[in-house]
């Protein structure tokens, strides 16, 4: 296997050993592959109770409709709630992806709180003209012209689907800064779960230095060498500790209490060298967020 890297390493005394690598189990676009199903599964059944909490309660006189004269009508109005309730959970795994993408934190809170405010009113025009497109597909519903459906649904209900956006939108933060806390709690930060030879073992992620993309394998460098893992980095990064472990490069992840010293480029990335020696490259957009969690950490 080709374990060539873009970045530069020196190892005092030569030649660092290699430890045995992972025995492969699966393909690391399977693990992927099963990672976004189970994500994508869990964001739509969440989305889904979301958003019909949203059109039973908020949406004004849904409750009160939700017990009509006749059979028929009662039918209409359960597949007009049920529908709206598909259309919030569809777009849910969108809205939930931005905000794990592209968290509203420092040192971006302004462009990325832009970028949200965007995204929420697309979202809401969105949402209302799909909703008004399914209103017209449902058995005894009133055709009117959709332009006239659509600009009385966005004065009428416009406000407070982008609000229900921006509430998940909240919720998905504090998700995300509960678990950032409490981490270490959870014992995830300790080590990590791998099969070798059949067997589970953990290996402890505190002698990990930082970890390199190699094709479909991930190199796990310490100071005694490199452990090769047939995984990849967008599905062993949610594992990782975020207050220890941050992203320097599309294939880079470092140990922050590894780095030694960080020599600005001209460019706008920079140089990062461990203590253990090796020098990485710290791209552009990796570097603020870095120098922003060396100086939290002392």
């Amino acid at each position: 296997m080709n374990t060539s890297s873009q970045f530069t390493r020196w190892t005092p005394g030569g030649r660092a050993p290699t430890l045995p690598a992972m025995r492969p189990t699966v393909t690391a676009a399977t693990l992927d592959l099963r990672h976004a199903a189970r994500r994508g599964a869990q964001d739509l059944g969440l989305g889904f109770l979301y958003w019909l909490g949203f059109v039973l309660v908020l949406e004004p006189d849904n409750l009160m409709r939700w017990t009509p004269p006749d059979a028929a009508a009662w039918l209409h109005e359960a597949l007009r709630l049920f529908g709206a309730s598909l259309l919030g959970a569809a777009a849910t795994p969108a809205i939930l992806a931005l905000t794990r993408r592209a968290p509203i934190e420092a040192p971006f809170v302004w462009r990325r709180g832009l970028l949200h405010l965007a995204f929420n009113l697309a979202m809401t025009f969105a949402l209302i003209v799909a909703s008004c497109l399914l209103a017209r597909v449902l058995p005894h519903s009133a055709h009117r012209p959709l332009m006239r459906d659509i600009a009385e649904q966005l004065g009428a209900n416009g406000a407070l689907v982008a609000a229900w956006i921006a509430g998940l939108t909240a919720l998905a933060h504090a998700a995300r800064n509960h678990h950032r806390r409490n981490f270490a709690v959870d014992g995830a930060a300790a080590g990590l779960a791998v099969r070798q030879r059949g067997h589970f073992t953990r290996l402890d992620l505190s002698q990990v230095a930082w970890i390199e993309t190699q094709g479909n394998y991930l190199a796990l460098h310490g100071a005694a060498g490199a452990t090769l893992l047939r995984r990849t980095a967008k599905s062993l990064e949610p594992e990782l500790d975020p207050s220890r472990f941050i992203r320097i490069h599309r294939r880079a992840i470092v140990a922050l209490d590894a780095v030694k010293v960080v020599t600005p480029l001209p460019a706008g990335d920079a140089l990062l060298r461990l203590k253990t020696g090796e020098t990485l490259r710290v791209s552009r957009s990796c570097r603020a967020r870095l120098h922003q969690a060396l100086e939290s950490v002392g």
